[in-house]
């Protein structure tokens, strides 16, 4: 806070209009402020004509009203910012009151029906008067509400419901009362009962109007200001009244350092001690607010014009002074970091308590190349003089006139010897005559001299060494054993002895030996060594400089390093500097060098790493970025050239900035696995494994330099120390185990000063759902069922194993079997060509066929069968079938169906039957019957057709006393009869087709005239094409007999 300031002190200053200055908050969400104020953790809230603005120092946040959230304000337009003692912040807008709630980050609305217009509070409650609704009183804790308000059929109510903006503070409390002042009427409220007594001008002495201006409850009693005059009530003392003047009371505040009060009247403010008037102030117009600046002083402003009065209060004498700020300030307030805010149409403005270190002492400008510093001062060519800034900061002229040309550039020793160089090094005396020394065809970078050594550099192509006393020149470049070990140039030089230290923008740094200055020798050349932290590790050297018997390297990029002869020790933006890029140096202290920057100038203090940095913020100007740019002076400080002349940035004024903030957490965000953010309340944080990434936004609000505050976070039970987070205002957890978890945070301002507290947050960590207690004990049942299972399994499995090679043996022995029933000959009599194949299936079916020649020889019969079922069960019908055939009759082969078929009868198995086709040959002619076969197909050789032979009947063994029909018809040379079992047209292919009969016949067609193995064979193709990769799911069988026709 400010401390004690005589009136002509830096305060007085503040209130000068060019003192405040403009905050520029980027996305407030209007210019025209109408309140505004400071939370006790930091925040700036300011309200506007289009919503609330929360704002740390740097960034800010922007709440409006939307009738579709309830969340949200009330109304845009902001009249009452207000933070009571716990910290809650109050917001009055057009349609109401509102109070904010931290961890949801959003606010609860209290609809008043009428705008707020004054707020105060007690211990328990916050009181707002509203414009025509009375007094709303809010209980801090329940935020329940009750009015007081007027009723015209209650005595005992308020005066009166309305208030006006005119009034200054017109509500007050007094212990257990409140004294509530409307436009119509004083009233004395019981807090604890609700009961209201009026009080009425003409009635009682305490009203000298019954509209009532402003109240003030004090130490020495009660002050009641009206339109007409201001009234006196002593304390205790109920009946003693007194007047204090007949004029209009504007406003009334207390001056609690001199336990006064200071009556506004229209012309003049009156200092009032009890009702003796202490001091008259006259003044040109009203004020309506005053700050008390808690140290003694007071500021008194208006809305309505920009003038102010400053009241000090020192060893009881009361001195003020009058000035003006550069806006009509529809509110002020002083921050925590003791800096004025005004807020108004035009915005916001605020005057800090530090103090500009930095000052023009020349305004004339200094060029790239035209000056050069040595021990004794900064020397600037300009003008065709060469003048000398030194320890005092004045301007000394040395030497000139001297004449230039356009791309010459300045160098002066320690030696005091000047030099002028281009493409040749010239001597120049005091009256500002030349003597040319050396001269080269290209033009020269740098130059360094010491005595009459005269280093001279050019830039990617090498050094050159000149003797000034022997006229002697060393060109290094033209020794190639010399030009290997040294730079292809120098940045920057210093000479210790006989040691010279090269610099180069490109190959680092070069420690050299020139006690042959013909021939020197590389030391080292000093490169990053993984193995050693403390080597030297940058590749680009800015300057060169010996400050306190240590050798300080700055670099381009890489901050400046510090060595001891035996050691480098780095620093760099993680010690505090504002730039890695460092310009120049210039000694301070045993203790202390100033250091320029890219991003201004640092006064160092290398032991403690403590940095104190200057910039634009504390008004240093654009300076030019040579090594030659800084010089210290001895009265603390340090010249630094400019464009502008030479800045002076004085030692004696830097400000430290010691406000510890409040560390805070602005908002919490879980990360799921799209990378989208969902923002949630601070209360009760669960991250899951939807949303494996906690983001904690931070900040630490402060108002100077808040961009530079770092953070550091650590979190319990995981790390062992704390985690630097820079200047990033968020950190991001994950890869947390399971359960809860507490991280805790703080924050450092720009000069390293720790906040006051350090904020927690306890978060849990919940495991996905096969991470849990329940779902390891599922799996620890799943497995000991497993194992009781697998257990289990593998005893049935090896039963199955079993079974199934019982099955598989018994199958084979089945299919063995059926094989066994066929034919072991095939006949080849009455020019028959005969060729028959069984493709059997993954279980053996019940097809059979059959040949039973006749003794003759003029006939023979040819059988095929299909008995139902499989394995075994079909295998014995196959049997009795072949057994009821054996030595039968020559008799038609419908009679022999039906004897068969009363055998298989009077056996009965069950529900099995056999299906039959039987063919008798004979030389020209064929006689057939069936029973429930699928038809045979006969290829006429003359006609090419084929004829489909389908009989219809039931299978043998189905009734007892079925009789069977008979077919004859020619069998000419060259003719086929196909006989075929169902398992060919009823094969079914992967899309559950089945072949069908039309292409079975179709290819009867097709292959008629082959012979009858080729037959077989095509129709055997013709299914194993259908099918593809699949086994057949039936028996297919096939016998084709073909008439041959006889060779001549």
């Amino acid at each position: 806070m400010f401390k004690k300031l005589l009136l002509s002190g830096v305060f007085v200053s503040i209130l000068l209009s060019d003192t405040f200055q403009n905050i520029n908050i980027e996305g407030l969400s209007s210019k025209r402020v109408l309140s505004a104020t400071q939370d006790s953790s930091g925040f700036v809230w300011i309200g506007t004509d289009e919503g609330l603005n929360r704002f740390d120092g740097y960034l800010n946040k922007t709440y409006r009203s939307n009738v579709y959230k309830e969340n949200t304000l009330s109304g845009n337009r902001i009249w009452i910012s207000y933070i009571d003692r716990n910290n809650t912040l109050w917001i009055g807008t057009d349609r109401g009151i509102c109070y904010y709630n931290e961890n949801e980050d959003g606010f609860t609305r209290i609809e008043t029906g009428s705008k707020p217009l004054h707020v105060i509070e007690d211990e328990s409650s916050v009181y707002f008067t509203t414009t025509r609704k009375g007094v709303i009183k809010v209980s801090k804790e329940t935020k329940e509400t009750n009015t007081y308000q007027f009723d015209p059929l209650d005595p005992f109510s308020l005066s009166s419901s309305r208030f006006s903006d005119l009034q200054i503070n017109p509500i007050a409390k007094e212990k257990d009362y409140l004294w509530v002042g409307t436009t119509n009427g004083l009233n004395q409220v019981s807090i604890k009962t609700g009961q209201i007594k009026r009080y009425y001008s003409g009635k009682t002495d305490l009203v000298k109007a019954d509209s009532i201006s402003s109240i003030l409850v004090t130490q020495r009693g009660l002050y009641i200001g009206t339109t007409k005059g201001l009234a006196f009530l002593e304390s205790d003392q109920n009946e003693n009244i007194k007047g204090i003047t007949d004029k209009k009371v504007i406003a009334l505040f207390e001056i609690e350092e001199a336990n006064l009060v200071a009556a506004v009247l229209k012309d003049e403010i009156q200092l009032l001690e009890g009702r003796k008037v202490a001091k008259k102030i006259k003044i040109q117009k009203p004020f309506t607010k005053m700050i008390d600046l808690k140290t003694g002083q007071y500021l008194f402003t208006s809305k309505e014009h920009k003038k102010t009065l400053f009241l000090t209060i020192e060893n009881k004498t009361i001195n003020y002074i009058k000035s003006t700020v550069p806006i009509k300030p529809s509110c002020l307030f002083v921050d925590l970091e003791g800096g004025i805010w005004l807020a108004g149409n035009k915005g916001l403005l605020r005057a800090g308590n530090t103090t500009n270190p930095v000052s023009v002492i020349k305004r004339k400008p200094f060029k790239p190349g035209r000056f050069s510093k040595t021990k004794n001062g900064l020397f600037v060519l300009r003008e065709k003089q060469i003048y000398k800034y030194s320890k005092n900061s004045q301007e000394i002229k040395v030497a000139g006139p001297i004449k230039t040309t356009e791309n010459e550039k300045l160098y002066i020793s320690d030696d005091n010897n000047i030099f002028i160089y281009n493409k040749a090094v010239e001597k120049v005396d005091k009256n500002g005559n030349r003597e040319a020394i050396i001269k080269f065809k290209k033009p020269i970078s740098t130059i360094f001299s010491k005595g009459d050594n005269l280093f001279i550099s050019f830039k990617h192509s090498g050094l050159v060494y000149h003797n000034i006393k022997t006229s002697k020149t060393t060109d290094y470049r033209k020794n190639r054993l010399l030009s290997r070990n040294l730079p292809t140039g120098a940045t920057s030089f210093y000479l210790e002895g006989k040691k010279l230290w090269l610099g180069n923008d490109e190959s680092g740094l070069y420690e050299v030996d020139v006690t042959n200055i013909e021939s020197p020798k590389l030391v080292q050349h000093h490169t990053y060594n993984k193995t050693n932290s403390k080597s030297f590790s940058s590749s680009s050297v800015s300057c060169i400089t010996n400050h306190s018997g240590l050798l300080f390297i700055g670099t381009s990029g890489d901050g400046f390093f510090i060595y001891n002869k035996k050691d480098f020790t780095r620093f760099s933006l993680q010690d505090g500097l504002p730039s890695n890029n460092i310009i120049s140096f210039a000694g301070s202290s045993d203790s202390t060098i100033w250091v320029l920057t890219n991003a201004g100038v640092s006064l160092v203090e290398w032991a403690n790493t403590k940095v104190s940095n200057i910039g634009p913020e504390e008004g240093l100007g654009i300076y030019l970025k040579d090594q030659n740019s800084l010089y210290n002076i001895k009265e603390g400080g340090v010249l630094v050239a400019s464009l502008s002349g030479v800045q002076v940035v004085d030692e004696n004024k830097l400000y430290t900035n010691e406000y510890e903030a409040i560390t805070a957490i602005e908002s919490i965000e879980l990360i799921d696995r799209q990378n989208k953010k969902h923002t949630i309340s601070k209360a009760g944080v669960r991250s899951t494994h939807t949303t494996p990434i906690i983001k904690i936004n931070l900040t630490a609000p402060s108002i100077y330099k808040a961009k530079n505050t770092t953070f550091s976070y650590y979190v319990e039970n995981y790390h062992t120390d704390w985690v630097e987070n820079g200047t990033r205002r968020y950190i991001e957890l994950q890869g947390l185990k399971a359960g809860e978890h507490k991280v805790r945070i703080k924050s450092y301002n720009n000069d390293g000063y720790e906040s006051k507290n350090t904020a927690e947050l306890k978060f849990q960590i919940i495991p996905p759902w096969w991470e849990t207690w329940w779902a390891y004990l599922s799996y620890a049942i799943i497995m000991a069922s497993g194992v009781f299972y697998y257990i289990k399994y593998q005893t049935k499995a090896q039963q199955k194993a079993a079974e199934d090679k019982r099955k598989e043996e018994e199958l084979e022995e089945a299919r063995q079997f059926q094989l066994d029933m066929l034919p072991r000959e095939t006949p080849s009599y009455l020019d028959l060509d005969i060729s028959a194949a069984i493709q059997t299936a993954s279980e053996v079916g019940g097809d059979y066929y059959d040949y039973f020649p006749q003794e003759d020889k003029k006939s023979l019969y040819v059988v095929v069968g299909d008995a139902t079922g499989h394995g075994m069960t079909a295998g014995m019908m196959v049997s009795i079938t072949k057994a009821g055939l054996y030595g039968i009759p020559s008799i038609p082969p419908n009679e022999i169906a039906t004897r068969l078929n009363r055998v298989i009868k009077a056996i009965d198995l069950g529900l099995n039957r056999m299906a039959f086709n039987m063919a008798r040959f004979w030389e020209d002619k064929v006689e057939f019957t069936s029973a429930a076969m699928p038809p045979v197909y006969h290829y006429r050789a003359k006609t090419k057709n084929v004829d489909e032979i389908l009989l219809g009947g039931l299978p043998l063994g189905s009734i007892k006393d079925e009789t069977f029909s008979l077919e004859k018809f020619s069998f000419e040379k060259g003719d086929s009869l196909i006989f075929i079992s169902d398992g060919l047209p009823e094969a079914t292919n992967r899309e559950s087709e089945m072949l069908g009969y039309e292409a079975v016949l179709e290819c009867v067609k097709s292959n008629g005239e082959k012979n009858a193995e080729s037959q077989k064979q095509a129709l055997l193709d013709l299914g194993t094409s259908w099918l593809g990769d699949l086994q057949n799911q039936d028996d297919i069988t096939i016998v084709v007999v073909k008439k041959t026709i006889p060779l001549d």
